[in-house]
Formats: C-alpha cells, structure tokens, sequence
C-alpha cells in the first residue's frame, strides 16, 4: 500500500510540473503576442516603435531631429500587414531638408522586428497600399516626378528603382472621388474650393482620397474630407 502512494505521489508531482512548464510557455507565447500587439495597436507605443529605428538605423550617429519652423514634423508613418502574416511592417517617409531634395524625400520600409526591408529616394505622398500582390506581399503605391507608380515585391524584395517601375493611373477613380466629395453633406452645406489634397495617411487604401476645401463663411480655413470609393464613403478627416 505504501509502494502505490509513493507511486501515486511522484505521479502527481510529475504531472504538475509539466502543467506549470505548458503553463509558462503558454504565457510567454502570450506575452509576446502582447508585445507584438502593443506595437500594433496602440498609437503611443506605434510612435516610439518608429522613433528608435529612425534614430538606430536611419539617421547619422549624433544626429538629431527638431520639427522645422513651419510646423512639419521630420518623419511620417504608417503601418499595415504587407505579407498577410499578422504582423504589420512600417513605412517612414523622412520630412527634413537632409533627407530630401526638390523632387521628393527618401522613404524606408522596416519589419515588425526593424529589419529594413527596402530604401528609396525622390518620393513622396501619396504612398497607399495597393489591392494587388505580388509573391505574396501587396505592392506599395507611391508618388514620384508627378506620376504615381506600383512598387512590386519580386526575387525576395521590394523593386527600389521607382523610374523602373510600372505607373499606376487612377484618374478614373479619383473623378469617382471626386463626384462624392460635391455630393455629400458636408461639401454641400456651404463648401467651396474642394481640392485634392495628397497629404493622405500612409499606407491608405488605393480607393481612398483625401480633399480640402473651404466654407463661404470661413474662406480663411481649411476642412478635409476622406472618400472611398469602394465602399463609396465620404467622412470627416481627421
């Protein structure tokens, strides 16, 4: 009798722990998932993601950034699942005049874990995410020389020579945006001068436009509009 309880007893005391060992790992997996999310979801923690691979990999060592005397801010981002495998990559469009010259600024493309990705020179906004993909990542729509271009995903990177690129035209769309924005409510209590306006969010859907304009009673201010033409949306922006 007392051989099966010290049997009974080191069974038990096996089997809690693995329970506590599937446990732990469990919570790590969790908690890395957290991490993840954190980045992800959370637009504080989105900003200071950005900021540590703009100061580790992108500017010079004790290099510093300061918002210029207009108000612009030294970078731009955006964010979204490029490859589709749950986790988001960052796009960071540089602002200040060392990273930029008369025909654009230079843009990078880093991963989840701040790897860079890709690296251009001479773009700048619009920069959308397309509805196409190529081998499995969704191509990049960005603009350069007045003319918007399809960045595709081949031979395990991103094409990074945009004159090389194919254009891409969405003349078509932009009308249909276009017709939305006169015809919502918002435009028609009292809007005039509607304008597009290319300083959209980056990484914004292919069918989405961002206007100006202004009120008759208000010609001094300007108000924004987001249109999709997909869902044929028109709302307030911001």
């Amino acid at each position: 009798m007392i051989k099966y309880w010290v049997l009974y007893l080191l069974f038990a005391v096996v089997f809690v722990g693995v329970v506590r060992i599937v446990d732990r790992i469990h919570n790590d997996h969790l908690l890395m998932q957290t991490k993840d999310s954190v980045y992800l979801d959370n637009d504080k923690e989105r900003a200071q993601f950005v900021s540590e691979i703009v100061h580790k990999y992108i500017l010079k060592p004790d290099q510093s950034l300061s918002v210029s005397e207009d108000g612009l801010s030294p970078y731009i981002y955006g964010y979204a699942d490029l490859n589709n495998n749950g986790s988001d990559e960052v796009f960071i469009l540089m602002q200040n005049e060392e990273y930029c010259t008369e025909k654009g600024c230079q843009g990078f493309l880093f991963s989840h874990v701040q790897k860079k990705l890709a690296q251009w020179k001479n773009i700048y906004q619009p920069i959308l995410v397309a509805d196409e993909s190529h081998n499995g990542w969704r191509d990049i729509l960005v603009a350069d020389d007045n003319k918007m271009y399809r960045l595709e995903y081949n031979t395990g990177h991103y094409l990074t020579d945009v004159n090389k690129a194919p254009e891409f035209n969405n003349h078509q769309q932009a009308l249909v945006a276009v017709g939305l924005a006169l015809d919502s409510q918002y435009y028609r209590n009292g809007g005039s001068n509607l304008a597009l306006n290319y300083s959209q969010p980056i990484f914004d859907c292919q069918q989405c436009f961002l206007f100006s304009f202004n009120r008759y009673e208000e010609s001094d201010k300007n108000y924004y509009l987001s249109v999709n033409t997909d869902d044929k949306t028109v709302m307030p922006y911001p």
